[in-house]
Formats: structure tokens, C-alpha cells, sequence
């Protein structure tokens, strides 16, 4: 039985009600309450009087961290065993147990409905918005000097390329607001979040570093799905396609042995306007009123998904948020009556010409759940015909923040209800809470150019400060005619981000072959990099699933305590081991870039550098063929044969590249499961952690016991140690053969995949 204590605390005769794990602070406008729900997250909720609003959408519903109590309280106090705070009439105090970090909360302001904390004036705000598709902003990350409260930060996401969420954070703390849409200010120490959604505020304040905070939101609103490993590749998209020019395409991608997994779809290949419900279904027949008929012959029986799949490529389909309204007899085709009758078009929209069929459409209001599932049950033949991939479009102008949550919400919903595949979609803008719903975003219909290239760069980090794991964009430029040179760096660029792609508008083209010789080769051996990292990738998207830290992070997650990398857009680290700048201006041939503290290497040559300071790079301007890329020391990356597509052919062995550090222990998950459903749910995973340390100039690297119900096709780690020198090796004590590699700058060992064991290598 609940434990209730009342005491008059001041003369403004506010009342505590105070539980052993919490505290409620009662006036007469309404009950603030106080629960630690982790030992360091502070969950703040303002109840007023007759005004208590259902959580929004944004909050996972299965989140079970918004439902727990940890600490104890005594009084107005509550201590976990990393935080202390206190409650008053007027502020909730919350510090670290060590004193080192504190931020205040106002009670006044929250039964106002705002969320008002008090914080050092030095720190920078991160999270907010990201840059969308128009933004003119200065690109930085931290928006500490420019957030005021008269020109504020939006929560928001109905346009191209737009990301919003309630959530900012320094390097030491951050908080969430339970809202859709709303808008920070910030001066004089002072954060401010107002005009949310909800009549009563219900914020979450973690005292921790940035990953902690992304962890906390993730927690909160949702743990993305694991993308199919197919995901993790190449993608071609293109809009203006045939059946046999597709057919064409992957047969010239093969036969030059240039890996590709997918093959994305855009209008083309729908019977767009032929019937009463061709939006959902394949361009195969050339009935009266085909926009562009028979393109897709063998699209609707399924033989061309077959006959793709036989090749290793899966097909995406693009879907838009609207049904044609009329058909050629300007009579209502059967889904808009349907949409009529049950009150499914989105509020006050009128009917418009769509610009491909050049007939009446209109928009569907997805929030409605039986028009989610009514919206499924005809995408589901899309489905069923071979698709394997959304590609939601056009669900922002006009749209609300959670116009591309909803759409994609009904794909995510109907696919899991008919099928253990896993989901995977792309869709041009993003609200926190979307990721649950295997959500990818793409920046938007971005021009050609290094200067839009460039601009990706801070349009990604602010994407993912958001706790957004996965991000696209139109690598080449969806407008425009990219130049030889622009086309091979935006290779570069794309393969160290979460989702490589390209694409084009109509009458373009995006093949590497397209922009001759030399741009080919560096693109091929941009695919040739991301797919040689599939098993580090892999891991990390694991970990993005688990966490919401994913592949691509922002210097700052990382190094925390290094000022210099606040603002840095244009490197970034690709898990906890390398740190990539890929090269964006046109004609350079030197580069400066930042490395944070301690010891770095090139990835490419093993150079070594200091960190702690800023480097210059020599850049191949002749024939393209560089990305600046280096290891942190303490790390390790696995590394595979190049295969053409994701499950080629069963991978047998796995390289471990060790770069030893003394003082900091090298740490790696191998992860492997079946890469296309999601039995990884139910404990059909496999993971061995492997942990390298340097103890009196001999590395001893530990195989700890296998987990997980999964058997790996993997048999053998090839073990490379960075800087040893030959030497001697032994496996569980006994001696193992050591080879010499890299001039004997490396030292190089293969054991069995999957045991437990230790691995001490002793230079000569």
C-alpha cells in the first residue's frame, strides 16, 4: 500500500505528498511530480488542476523506462545513486551526486505550461531542428549563441529534409519534452520550451554525456528495428525507368562487378491514374488511361522481383500520400469515394492536378488508424508482387509534423502483421518517435553542385543529434548534372553515411559508368570500402537498434570533454573508431582536419599522428582517388571479402584490425544473425565480444564466450595487430603461427571464430 506523507512546506501554502520513490508538490493550481525512473533520469510532470492531456505519439507506448522508480525520497529530497534533487514551491534542483553538474527546473513555469531551466551560460545546446532543405543557417551544431527568445528554434518536420523533436542537450545534460511540435528559446543561461502540445508538461532531464541522452530518448520513443543487412549497401535510384531498362542497369552494375543490393523505383513503374486503384499496383498491362503503359510487363505477376532477386537486388517502391480522385471519365474512382465516405482526406484540402498523371488528386489524413489499415491492405500487393522497400514521398508540404510518422506507420504495422521480413523505408523528413517504425530519412530534392554536397554534411549531424540513426540523401543531386569530379567526391561522402543512394530527376542518370572512367573507378572503390566494412557496420547498426547510437556520430557524442570539436560538421566519427572527412571542395589538394586527443592512424597507409590538434592532408585532385579516413587508437574494425550484394555467399572469415592502445582498451562486438527477419528479436543473434588491451608491451586480446542462439557462417578471425613487428603469439597458452603483414608494420593471426579464448601477441 502506497505510503502517503502531508506536510505544509511554505507560507504559499503548497502541499507534499511524498512517496518512498518520488515526490508530489500540490498548490492550488494543480500536483507537480518528481520520479528518478533511472538512476540518472528525472522524470518532471505538472498536472494542473482539470487540464491532464494524454501522452502524444512521440513517447513508445511499450517504453517501460517512462513507467519505473528508482531512489529513495525523503521529504522534499530524492537521491538515486547519481543524482540528488530537491523540490520546492518554486524549483526542482537536480545535480549529480559528486555536485559537479546542476540545472534547476521552475515550478511557477510549468503550471504555466512551459518548461523553464536554469543552466550554465557557457554550455552549448545541441538537438532542437535540424538544417532542412532550405535552410540558410550558419552550419553549426551547437545553437547556444544564436537561440534567443525573441528568434527561437521551432519543433518541427513538415517540410523537405526536416527534422524536429522536443529534445535538447549539452555534453552533460539533456532533457525531453513530451510534445509535438512547439519552440525552445534560450538566453542568459536560461532554456525555454513552450507552445507544446500537451496541457500538462511531462519532461525528462538526464545529467549524463551525449550518447546517454540519445540512449534515454530512444528509450523513451522508441528502439529503431535493424535495418535488413541488404540496407547497409548500395542503392540506385532513379526516376524514369522500364522494366528492361532496369533489367539493363543491374546487368551492366555485375557484369563491371560493382556491388549494388537494391534498386529503388519511382512513378514509372505504377499503373499510376489506369484504374480505380493503380496506385498500388505494377504498370503491366496498357489498358485506356495508362499514364506511360506496359513498363513493367512482368511487375504485377511477380516474375521481375524474381528475376531481380535471382541477381541479388531488392526492390523498393516509392508511395505517395494520395489517390487520384477521378478517373477518365471524371467519375470518383472507388478509393477516393471510399476516402470520401469515411472522412479519410486530410482537413481542408482541396483536390489539385497531380504533376505526373496531370489528373485530380488529393491527400489522405494517415492519422486516422482505419485509414492507416485500409492504405495497407491495397499496398500489400505491392508487397506481395516482390517489393521490399517503402519509399514514402510527398508527406510534408501541407502536412503536419507527423504526416511521414503515420504514413509509414501503416507500412511498418501491415508489413509486421502478414510477415517476419523486416521493414525498411525512406521518407523526406522526420519526427522523434518515427524511428520505431523502421524509419529512414532522405534530405530532400537537393540540387548538383560541392556547395549542396557540402551542405549535406551539417544536414546529416543535426539529423542525427536528433536521435534519428538513419539518414540519406540524393547522392549526385536529385536537380542538375553533376561534373565527373562532384559525382566521384559525392561517392566518397555517400559511403560513409548511414544509407548510401543515389538518385535523379527525370531525364538523368546516376550509374558511376555515366561520368566516364575516372569517376567510375573512385566510385567503385567508395562501394568497394563500404562493402569491405560490412561486419563494423553491421555491429554498429546492432548497436543503433539497442541504443540509438548507430554508425554515423557526431565528434561531440564521442569526445565529449574536447571543446574543440563543438561545431565541427565536416568530420565525423563512423562508430567509436573512425573518424572520416570527406573531401567536398572541387580541385583540392589539401585539407585540414581536426583530431581530437590521443594517438590516430591513417586507415589507409597506418601513419601515425597526434591528436589534440589540427593536421593537413594531401588530397588527390588528379584522379580523385582519396577519402581521408583514421583509426582512433583503441580501436578495432572488422573488415570482409567484397561481395556484390549482402549474402553472395556465406562469409567463412572476418578480419580484426587491432590498432593497441595503453591506455585505452580496444573493444569490438562481432554481431552477425540472418540479416532479413527479425528471429533477432526473439534471441536468434549471435555476438562474441573481443576486448585488446596492452599490458608490459604485449597485447592480450580476450574472446569472450559467445551469446545468442544464432550459428554464424563465420569460422575464422584474421587477427592484425598494428604495430608489432613480427614476433610471437600464443592461443589459450599455446603457441599459434604469426605472420608478418604490411611491410611488418602488422602481425597477423588467424583463430577459430566463435571460441572463447586469449590472444597475447609479444613483439620480437
Amino acid at each position: 500500500m502506497r505510503r502517503i506523507l502531508t506536510v505544509v512546506i511554505s507560507a504559499a501554502a503548497a502541499v507534499l505528498l511524498s512517496a518512498a520513490s518520488g515526490i508530489e508538490l500540490k498548490d492550488a493550481n494543480g500536483v507537480l511530480s518528481v520520479r528518478a525512473v533511472a538512476a540518472d533520469v528525472v522524470r518532471i510532470e505538472y498536472l494542473p488542476v482539470g487540464a491532464v492531456s494524454q501522452p502524444t505519439e512521440m513517447l513508445d507506448p511499450a517504453s517501460a523506462l517512462r513507467a519505473q522508480s528508482v531512489g529513495t525520497a525523503s521529504g522534499t529530497a530524492l537521491s538515486t545513486t547519481a543524482l540528488r534533487i530537491t523540490a520546492s514551491p518554486s524549483e526542482v534542483q537536480v545535480r549529480t551526486a559528486d555536485g559537479r553538474v546542476s540545472v534547476a527546473i521552475d515550478r511557477v513555469a510549468l503550471a504555466q505550461g512551459v518548461l523553464r531551466l536554469t543552466h550554465r551560460q557557457t554550455d552549448q545546446l545541441y538537438g532542437l531542428r535540424s538544417y532542412g532543405l532550405s535552410d540558410s543557417r550558419d552550419p553549426k551544431l551547437a545553437r547556444a549563441n544564436g537561440l534567443t527568445r525573441d528568434a527561437g528554434a521551432p519543433v518541427k518536420a513538415a517540410a523537405q529534409g526536416d527534422g524536429g523533436a522536443p529534445l535538447a542537450y549539452t555534453t552533460e545534460w539533456g532533457t525531453l519534452i513530451d510534445s509535438v511540435d512547439g519552440e525552445f528559446a534560450n538566453a542568459n543561461g536560461v532554456l525555454e520550451f513552450n507552445h507544446g502540445s500537451r496541457k500538462n508538461v511531462e519532461a525528462y532531464l538526464v545529467l549524463g554525456p551525449p550518447k546517454r541522452t540519445i540512449e534515454v530518448a530512444t528509450d523513451l520513443t522508441g528502439h529503431p528495428p535493424m535495418f535488413p543487412r541488404w540496407a547497409l549497401g548500395f542503392m540506385n535510384s532513379q526516376w524514369g525507368t522500364t522494366e528492361a531498362e532496369v533489367t539493363s542497369i543491374v546487368a551492366t552494375y555485375r557484369a563491371k562487378q560493382i556491388p549494388i543490393d537494391a534498386f529503388i523505383l519511382d512513378f514509372d513503374f505504377k499503373a499510376w491514374g489506369e484504374d480505380d486503384f493503380g496506385e498500388f499496383r505494377w504498370n503491366s498491362t496498357s489498358g485506356a488511361g495508362s499514364v506511360a503503359p506496359n513498363k513493367y510487363p512482368d511487375g504485377q505477376s511477380g516474375q521481375f522481383a524474381k528475376d531481380m532477386a535471382a541477381q541479388g537486388i531488392h526492390l523498393v517502391a516509392i508511395m505517395k500520400p494520395r489517390v487520384l480522385v477521378e478517373n477518365m471519365e471524371h467519375q470518383p474512382t472507388k478509393a477516393a469515394a471510399e476516402a470520401t465516405a469515411k472522412g479519410w482526406w486530410m482537413p481542408g484540402k482541396q483536390p489539385y492536378v497531380d504533376y505526373f498523371s496531370k489528373r485530380l488528386a488529393n491527400d489522405f489524413d494517415f492519422s486516422k488508424p482505419d485509414l492507416r489499415a485500409w492504405y495497407w491492405q491495397h499496398a500489400k500487393n505491392l508487397f506481395d508482387t516482390g517489393i521490399s522497400g517503402w519509399w514514402n514521398d510527398e508527406a510534408d508540404d501541407g502536412f503536419d509534423s507527423l504526416g511521414f510518422f503515420h504514413m509509414q506507420q501503416s507500412l511498418y504495422e501491415g508489413q509486421r502483421s502478414v510477415s517476419a521480413r523486416r521493414v525498411w523505408s525512406l521518407n523526406r523528413n522526420f519526427y522523434l518517435g518515427a524511428q520505431r517504425f523502421a524509419f529512414g530519412t532522405w534530405s530532400g530534392d537537393i540540387g548538383t553542385g560541392f556547395k549542396v554536397m557540402a551542405d549535406q554534411r551539417p544536414r546529416m549531424l543535426t539529423m542525427v543529434d536528433l536521435a534519428q540513426p538513419h539518414w540519406s540523401m540524393d547522392t549526385g543531386g536529385f536537380g542538375g548534372h553533376p561534373s565527373p569530379e562532384n559525382y566521384a567526391r559525392w561517392m566518397e561522402f555517400a559511403a560513409v553515411v548511414p544509407i548510401m543512394r543515389v538518385h535523379n530527376t527525370l531525364g538523368e542518370h546516376r550509374q558511376p559508368w555515366v561520368y566516364g572512367p575516372m569517376a567510375e573507378a573512385a566510385a567503385k572503390r567508395a562501394i568497394d570500402l563500404r562493402y569491405s566494412l560490412q561486419p563494423s557496420l553491421y555491429s554498429w547498426e546492432r548497436e543503433a537498434s539497442r541504443t540509438g547510437v548507430g554508425i554515423v556520430r557526431p565528434l561531440f557524442w564521442e569526445f565529449p570533454n574536447d571543446s574543440s570539436v563543438a561545431n565541427i560538421v565536416d568530420s565525423w566519427m563512423i562508430g567509436d573508431a573512425l573518424l572520416v572527412s570527406p573531401v567536398v571542395d572541387a580541385g583540392q589538394t589539401q585539407k585540414s582536419i581536426y583530431l581530437p586527443a590521443r594517438q590516430w592512424f591513417d586507415y589507409w597507409s597506418d601513419k601515425a599522428y597526434v591528436g589534440g590538434r589540427t593536421i593537413d592532408v594531401q588530397t588527390d585532385a588528379a584522379t580523385w582517388a582519396d577519402l581521408p579516413m583514421f583509426v582512433r587508437s583503441g580501436s578495432i574494425v572488422a573488415t570482409q571479402p567484397v561481395e556484390l550484394f549482402a549474402g553472395q555467399t556465406p562469409i567463412k572469415e572476418i578480419t580484426l584490425d587491432v590498432w593497441p592502445d595503453a591506455h585505452r582498451p580496444a573493444h569490438f562486438d562481432v554481431y552477425d544473425d540472418d540479416g532479413e527477419t527479425f528471429a533477432y528479436e526473439r534471441g536468434e543473434w549471435f555476438s562474441q565480444g573481443v576486448t585488446a588491451t596492452v599490458v608490459n608491451g604485449a597485447v592480450t586480446t580476450v574472446f569472450a564466450k559467445p551469446a545468442g542462439a544464432f550459428h554464424s557462417s563465420v569460422e575464422r578471425y584474421r587477427v592484425r595487430v598494428h604495430g608489432m613487428s613480427g614476433g610471437t603469439a600464443t592461443w589459450n597458452g599455446r603457441s599459434i603461427a604469426i605472420a608478418s603483414a604490411s611491410g611488418g608494420a602488422v602481425s597477423e593471426i588467424v583463430i577459430p571464430a566463435g571460441q572463447a579464448g586469449t590472444l597475447v601477441v609479444r613483439a620480437r
